[in-house]
């Protein structure tokens, strides 16, 4: 498949969203998404799932509006967007409150609060794990339980609980999806410390998450390979350093949110669209 093919599916979704189309543009615009991705292009595959997102919510179709959402957030987050990534996590939260009431389905409740804890709004989080403890009726429980945990950063016991009780009630493609939440909010929890501290040891995190210092290091070392976190890990200390080639130090002092790729002056290679133009 060309990038051609990418343009003409977008083309044709715009034309089907003028048209009123809505669901057919939804579906039309994840088709273009996926399309961008594989060219790495993550950019206008972000701006894809958002507009299929947008005719999702027009056609009701709200949980699949909130998965393409989750999708557009995931691509963000390769190109080092953690605003953005946080921004549309947050979005789909809200979808999902829509999906609940909408299918009368509680559950739902439970994917919106795993999404505002990736989001950072813990206190949408909390109101949607109270939402679905008082009406799944004990359904969902260890789900609900698991996202208790990382509301309140108890990542030592998420880890082990998931491995303990949530692998028991969800099938492979779940619990893959749960261990990527997992991670993507650890590494939230890493990049907000790094707002004001210019290196975080791995005993640091170790001590304040409860995860084995191995767990952490492995976590941390994936994360910055995938672009996730602004910075690289010194083998000899143990810590993660912000990367001073990236970041103006003498400014995370006075931060009050994660380091954004966009305040760095050389983002790399992740933060380019070389087809722009093409």
């Amino acid at each position: 498949m060309q990038r051609s093919d990418c343009r003409v599916r977008e083309q044709l979704a715009e034309d089907m969203a003028s048209d009123g189309l809505n669901s057919e543009a939804m579906d039309t615009f994840i088709e273009a998404a996926k399309c961008w991705q594989r060219w790495e292009s993550f950019s206008k595959a972000a701006i894809c799932y958002e507009r299929a997102y947008e005719h999702g919510m027009l056609c009701h179709r709200y949980a699949d509006a909130a998965e393409a959402m989750m999708r557009a957030s995931q691509v963000w987050m390769k190109q080092g967007e953690h605003e953005k990534f946080e921004i549309d996590c947050q979005i789909a939260s809200e979808a999902y409150i829509m999906a609940a009431e909408e299918e009368r389905n509680p559950k739902r409740f439970v994917q919106g609060a795993f999404c505002a804890i990736l989001g950072g709004d813990i206190d949408m989080a909390r109101h949607l794990i109270h939402a679905a403890a008082e009406t799944t009726r004990g359904e969902a429980k260890e789900l609900i339980n698991l996202a208790l945990m990382l509301s309140e950063y108890q990542f030592g016991d998420a880890d082990m609980y998931i491995e303990a009780a949530v692998a028991r009630v969800v099938d492979r493609d779940e619990m893959a999806v749960i261990r990527e939440h997992f991670k993507l909010a650890f590494l939230g929890f890493v990049r907000t410390s790094l707002e004001s501290e210019f290196a975080i040891s791995v005993r640091s995190l170790s001590e304040s998450t409860g995860l084995p210092e191995k767990k952490v290091e492995a976590l941390v070392k994936r994360g910055i390979a995938e672009g996730l976190l602004p910075g690289y890990f010194d083998d000899d200390t143990r810590e993660i350093v912000v990367d001073t080639d990236r970041a103006d130090v003498s400014t995370l002092a006075r931060r009050k949110k994660p380091i954004l790729s966009q305040d760095i002056e050389d983002p790399g290679a992740w933060d380019l669209d070389l087809d722009d133009d093409l």
